[in-house]
């Protein structure tokens, strides 16, 4: 249990862009067509660090639902590093603060690249 956290480009090159024009044709439940960068996985640190800072201090990372997929754009990457950015000092576990680095640097890496987006991946 827990999310699968993904930094996607979403340019399609053009074996993607074959790939997504033969969906039709293709086996039922075949995933969307994207190019995954990165990924990280995580195991409740992401509900310990809400439950630990509070759910008002992230707000947008609050609404993301851990049984369902949410897409963060440039947008809400900004919005995302910004509450880190308030939060950072606070007491977390080695674990939560491992998890927070590497979100971080997912968010730093979406904004770094106009096609790319975070998907965080319910169970």
């Amino acid at each position: 249990m827990g999310l699968s956290i993904q930094l996607v480009n979403t340019t399609l090159t053009a074996e993607m862009e074959r790939q997504a024009k033969g969906k039709g044709k293709g086996k039922k439940g075949q995933s969307a067509v994207s190019d995954i960068v990165s990924y990280l996985l995580e195991d409740g640190e992401f509900e310990a660090v809400l439950t630990t800072v509070g759910r008002d201090a992230l707000p947008t990372l609050a609404r993301i639902d851990p049984y369902d997929d949410t897409e963060f754009d440039h947008y809400f990457c900004e919005l995302a590093l910004a509450e880190l950015d308030r939060v950072a000092g606070r007491p977390l576990s080695v674990a939560e603060n491992s998890f927070l680095s590497e979100l971080r640097l997912m968010f730093q890496q979406a904004l770094s690249e106009p096609a790319y987006i975070v998907r965080f991946i319910g169970d």
